[in-house]
């Protein structure tokens, strides 16, 4: 090999080597100068649905927005969840957890109740005032705060405004249950459908569906002190027998052993007029093509008080005291005005390529946003919230609702007992049950 050619390589050898411990020595004067990517910690926030359904979806963009924006250590991992007690109950009782929930009011009540949740009232005395105060109160425990409104619904009375048109009815004439019991009958006279889709099955769906009525006559579950059934009286026998006697005159022929899904159906199919549902009944006929026109009446118009289901935000008593912090704070972003407005972009339908609605944002203040947003078609089911409904007013209401009153309620409605023994049974056995310890 000629001279100069060694030469050369061996300088460039040199060049290298000289490069090389420039750069350590420079690394070990500058350790900064390295770029280390910290992985951030995971809190998981279970949601009542599976991560991969249409509403899962819908959540996770929120929950994306918040961690894009979030510059702490922490990242929101959402998870699939659903309503199971006994599910819930054992993620609660896994020691050190770090699990945001999203839970029915009904169970905030009856965890908040056993201490499994942690007390929200001073984090969130600021935000009390954005929503109803008896929605609010839902997550409430002798005034302490367990659970932080988020997304729901209210029912109303949903028509099928084609068939009424064709009756020659005019919606805004219905203003009270005789009115409405009128319009049931017009209906059957002069249109091939039934008047109204009721529920009457030994099924979740029959107890606050009946308990619209019993608020609405002046009636209550339990009295104010939450430890005494108030049920049994004159009011609740008229609510019962007016469900019964007078509106199940104009049901569906299966009515006495069907839930929701079969009333959906049969609005759905044209075969009834009317039908009493939360939004889920509106997006039902827009995501089955339109096939005719709807029209909601809030409760309160014909003399009812409307059902509500909160789903609310928790958090369990063992986090600790850096992750409780952050799980306030993204609660306190999934009830800001920005992650509201995104509830309504709704949940993706591949079967029609597009988004409906799954449930309604709970804040008072975001009517102005829907109508802008074009979703004031949605506004009845916010209406609501005003003056609930509530179908599990104290904890230990969900033990007399499991053990006897739906169940209770059904054979009521086929007549197997009587509407003033249901009631009484109601109040001895209730009563037991607010006693025990």
């Amino acid at each position: 090999m000629p001279k100069h050619i060694i030469q050369m390589r061996l300088i460039i050898c040199l060049i290298f080597l000289t490069f090389i411990l420039s750069s350590c020595e420079n690394s070990a004067d500058n350790p900064k100068q390295t770029t280390e990517i910290t992985e951030k910690e995971s809190i998981a926030f279970r949601i009542t649905w599976t991560d991969y359904s249409g509403r899962g979806e819908a959540i996770q963009k929120i929950v994306d927005t918040y961690n894009a924006k979030n510059d702490s250590q922490y990242e929101i991992d959402m998870i699939s969840g659903n309503e199971a007690l006994d599910e819930v109950e054992g993620v609660l009782q896994t020691p050190y957890q770090n699990t945001i929930l999203a839970l029915p009011y009904r169970y905030v009540r009856y965890f908040g109740e056993n201490e499994a949740l942690t007390d929200l009232t001073n984090a969130f005395e600021a935000e009390a005032d954005l929503f109803y105060p008896e929605l609010y109160k839902l997550g409430t425990v002798d005034d302490n705060v367990y659970g932080i409104p988020w997304v729901g619904h209210s029912i109303c009375l949903i028509y099928n405004a084609d068939l009424l048109k064709e009756a020659g009815i005019e919606p805004e004439t219905i203003t009270n249950l005789d009115t409405l019991t009128a319009a049931l009958a017009k209906v059957e006279e002069k249109t091939n459908a039934i008047g109204i889709g009721l529920v009457g099955a030994t099924h979740n769906d029959i107890s606050w569906m009946i308990n619209q009525f019993i608020y609405g006559f002046g009636s209550k579950l339990v009295d104010e002190s939450g430890q005494k059934v108030a049920i049994n009286n004159p009011n609740s026998v008229s609510a019962i027998e007016y469900y019964r006697d007078t509106l199940g005159m104009y049901a569906q022929d299966s009515w006495l052993n069907d839930s929701g899904v079969e009333v959906m159906n049969a609005f759905r199919n044209g075969d009834v007029a009317f039908e009493f549902q939360g939004v889920w009944g509106l997006t039902d006929i827009e995501q089955n093509g339109n096939p005719f026109e709807v029209g909601l009446i809030t409760l309160d118009k014909i003399g009812l008080v409307s059902e509500v289901g909160p789903i609310m935000l928790a958090l369990p008593n063992g986090m600790s005291e850096e992750v409780k912090a952050e799980g306030i704070k993204f609660i306190q972003y999934m009830i800001s005005i920005d992650a509201q407005k995104m509830v309504m972009n709704g949940a993706y339908s591949p079967e029609h390529d597009k988004y409906y609605p799954f449930r309604v944002p709970t804040r008072i203040d975001m009517a102005e946003s829907l109508i802008a947003s074009n979703y004031e078609a949605y506004l009845p089911f916010i209406i609501g919230f005003e003056h609930p409904s509530i179908d599990v007013p104290v904890p230990k209401w969900q033990s007399v609702k499991e053990q006897y009153y739906e169940k209770g309620l059904h054979d009521v409605m086929t007549q197997a007992i009587t509407i003033e023994a249901f009631l009484a049974e109601v109040e001895r056995l209730g009563n037991d049950i607010l006693k025990q310890e």
